[in-house]
């Protein structure tokens, strides 16, 4: 008998580079594994036969679906699905969460195949709409949720509280999938890796980010006793050694994070890790403390990534980054020295941003490379998000979002701007999403990012042109970017990607075949 199916829709292009494990949904479905519900996870990015599983588990008895979804494509393949399951049983109950459905629930709703909308935590949801499957709740009592009532009106409960203690929460249930079909980094080539959450929420309040309203400026962690406890068993069972410690603000509580280091250099296990979660000020803090920096080393840290965002005072300031551009050049000096992956992101296309001070942010992202041999500093393109402050000031500038679920499934971080009138000029937009594009492949250090072997050998061909176009700030027919949209458009419809992926990378590790 099943009760619970967990489905990861496709994600669209960022499928190309790689598919990461389906942290978001393993981690709700701990609660009610850890209660002895009988819980499978579908992952339609390498389950190519999604829909047979599906019928078959719905057979086997399965109450409840619940599915994810962030902006963009993947809300199209989120309605295919939640179609196609109500077309094998109406009576499934079907519960849509994610990082969309937390800042717009109540639009998610427009898709009539989803019963429940989750809009906060939902580790403790899945068993209370168990409870009400088998009749032993009011959907109503069920908190942090909008229904759809037998009448088909909606409804939303109140609002649930946070988990306050992430060490409460049982432990991951990774034998839900093959972690061999997953990656995470390329530290290694041909080496398991996986993503990590320890902690959630960020302190910070950048104008640009969906995570201000939807934690509120506030984090919590995993003790270090309990990371250690959890990396400790993701090696011995599935031999796994390197990690990306996928968090918004790793060092949220700067003590834990020093401790953690601590605690994984004492280790001796060989691990290799890096995250996205880290600021300039951290870093900052953290190259005056001799010890701590002898830690970040031994503890096999290959790559920090900080949020730089502009070359630009004033859009630093309109944007309430809180640090400096003097902050960001002191930090590559300083970690000049250590053989550290620096990844400095930035973002073009702010609203009111100038060309000129796009070219204040492809001056830094120079600078920084040839100050520091491990940096490399990707652009992406500025993308206006429901309910963060600057989306305002994007509608201001004669930004005409989409109004219905359907219109923002085809709303793309790297096409919106193409299809939406906004405040972008057409030769803003050439110049950016051209700059963007080559940032990606013109710096060889960039590869540890594309663990996909079939990406990663189409890196290291097109690398030297692009870094030769780079470097001279030729943006001029660039026709490898059609090609790239073609390859695109062929992955959408084989997953050829991620078929390589599954069938040719873990060949080596295939000894290590301890999954379960």
């Amino acid at each position: 008998m099943i009760d619970i199916i967990l489905f990861q829709p496709k994600c669209g292009v960022w499928d190309i580079m790689g598919a990461r494990v389906p942290i978001g949904l393993l981690s709700i479905g701990a609660v009610p594994c850890n209660k002895g519900y009988k819980v499978v996870l579908i992952d339609q990015r390498i389950d190519f036969d999604w829909q047979s599983k599906i019928k078959k588990y719905i057979n086997q008895g399965a109450k409840i679906v619940c599915l994810t979804t962030m902006v963009g494509e993947q809300i199209l393949h989120m309605m295919e699905v939640s179609k196609f399951i109500k077309s094998i049983d109406s009576n499934i109950l079907t519960i849509l969460g994610g990082s969309w459905p937390q800042t717009q629930p109540e639009m998610c709703m427009q898709d009539k195949n989803i019963d429940v909308v989750c809009y906060g935590e939902g580790d403790y949801l899945l068993t209370e709409l168990m409870a009400y499957c088998e009749g032993k709740k009011k959907i109503s009592d069920v908190l942090g949720i909008i229904h759809r009532t037998k009448e088909g009106t909606i409804k939303r409960t109140a609002p649930r509280q946070p988990v306050q203690n992430l060490d409460e929460l049982p432990k991951i249930p990774y034998r839900l999938v093959n972690l061999r079909d997953y990656t995470a980094v390329g530290f290694r080539q041909g080496k398991p890796s996986i993503s990590v959450v320890t902690s959630r929420g960020c302190q910070f309040r950048c104008t640009f980010c969906s995570m201000v309203p939807l934690y509120g400026q506030s984090w919590r962690g995993y003790s270090v006793d309990r990371l250690m406890e959890d990396i400790a068993e993701l090696e011995s069972k599935y031999g796994i050694k390197d990690f990306f410690f996928n968090d918004d603000l790793i060092t949220g509580d700067f003590k834990r994070f020093t401790e953690f280091l601590e605690a994984l250099a004492k280790s001796g296990r060989d691990y290799n890790w890096g995250t996205p979660g880290m600021r300039g000020d951290a870093v900052l803090r953290l190259t005056k403390d001799e010890k701590a920096m002898d830690n970040l080393i031994k503890s096999g840290c290959k790559n920090l990534d900080i949020g730089v965002e502009s070359g630009s005072p004033r859009i630093l300031k309109l944007i309430k980054k809180d640090t400096t551009v003097d902050v960001i050049r002191r930090v590559n000096q300083k970690m000049s020295k250590y053989p550290v992956i620096m990844k400095y992101n930035f973002m073009g296309g702010f609203p009111t941003e100038t060309e000129g001070e796009f070219f204040d942010t492809m001056r830094l992202r120079r600078i920084l490379q040839e100050e520091n041999e491990y940096a490399i500093a990707p652009i992406y393109f500025f993308t206006p998000v429901p309910e963060t402050q600057i989306f305002t000031l994007a509608i201001e500038n004669g930004f005409q979002p989409p109004t219905k679920l359907q219109e923002w499934a085809d709303f793309n971080y790297d096409t919106w701007y193409k299809k939406y009138p906004s405040w972008l000029t057409k030769r803003m937009i050439h110049l950016i999403d051209n700059a963007v594009f080559l940032s990606y492949f013109s710096n060889k250090k960039m590869s540890y990012k594309y663990p996909n072997p079939l990406l990663n050998i189409l890196f290291k061909l097109y690398y030297p042109l692009a870094k030769l176009r780079n470097d001279n700030d030729y943006y001029g027919f660039m026709f490898e970017k059609s090609l790239a949209e073609f390859i695109v458009k062929i992955d959408g419809k084989f997953n050829l990607f991620n078929r390589i992926q599954k069938k040719f990378f873990f060949k080596k590790s295939e000894s290590l075949n301890t999954y379960s």
